[in-house]
């Protein structure tokens, strides 16, 4: 399904997180990341610490596809979803909405130049995708009436997060929104099959770099700048409802 064209209220999150992204890729490369505060990325963003705090916990964290906004957009999303839907199709519903505004910033080469250039910022992003993976995990355990700690939102908000971050990994920014929705789409096709192996699809591949290769405006594997989880469990029963019989 097509993702709704985000409103003017979310064009002007999306304009904001990327002009502080812009701010912060800009002056990481021209000073380094110990160099450069919070208050000086808000002041080239023209912003206030309080805006700058909405989207993120931390001044790394402006190098992260989903900020706080877009981790609400999903669990705003995903309540929406119908009750009966089974979960794996309600997160990733949840989920591609909230595509067109990830996909407004640009500069992702950028960011994984600061990557390769910084390793050592890549242990407090992966925190913030711990925390992501930890609120959207509580918002599924809502949803299917199971505390928070339990195994099935834990894992059910694991393998979505990770079949995003796979298809973030290998998306050509110049493709838009549609191109990462596609990608998207498949990880999760695949996700529901049971990830059967298959051989590459030309017509899927086509203009895409090869793993490892930099990308224009792509994290590249080799540069370290991506923080991956690899799918490693087939998990069908996802399909099912929680409290289905088996």
């Amino acid at each position: 399904m097509q993702a709704a064209a985000p409103g003017l209220r979310e064009r002007k999150k999306a304009e904001t997180r990327a002009a502080l992204r812009a701010a912060a890729v800009r002056l990481f490369l021209e000073r380094g990341p110990a160099a450069v505060k919070v208050s000086d990325i808000c002041e080239a963003a023209g912003v206030s610490a309080r805006t700058f705090f909405n989207y993120f916990d931390a001044k790394e964290e402006a190098l992260l596809p989903w900020d706080k906004h877009l981790i609400e957009e999903v669990i705003t999303g995903l309540a929406a979803r119908p009750a009966a839907e089974p979960p794996l199709t309600a997160v990733r519903q949840a989920i591609e909405q909230t595509l067109p505004s990830l996909t407004a910033s640009t500069g992702w080469q950028a960011c994984d130049r600061v990557l390769t250039a910084y390793p050592e910022l890549r242990t407090t992003i992966f925190h913030g995708m711990i925390r992501n993976e930890t609120k959207l995990a509580d918002a599924l355990a809502e949803r299917a009436e199971q505390t928070g700690g339990s195994l099935y939102p834990q894992l059910l908000a694991g393998v979505a997060a990770s079949a995003f971050r796979a298809a973030f990994s290998v998306w050509a920014p110049e493709t838009g929104a549609a191109g990462l929705q596609a990608l998207v789409g498949e990880a999760f096709d695949r996700l529901a099959a049971g990830l059967p192996p298959s051989r590459p699809d030309p017509a899927s591949t086509a203009g895409r770099p090869l793993a490892g290769e930099a990308g224009d405006g792509q994290f590249s594997q080799s540069g370290g700048a991506q923080v991956n989880h690899h799918l490693r469990q087939t998990v069908p029963w996802l399909l099912r409802r929680p409290g289905d019989s088996q």
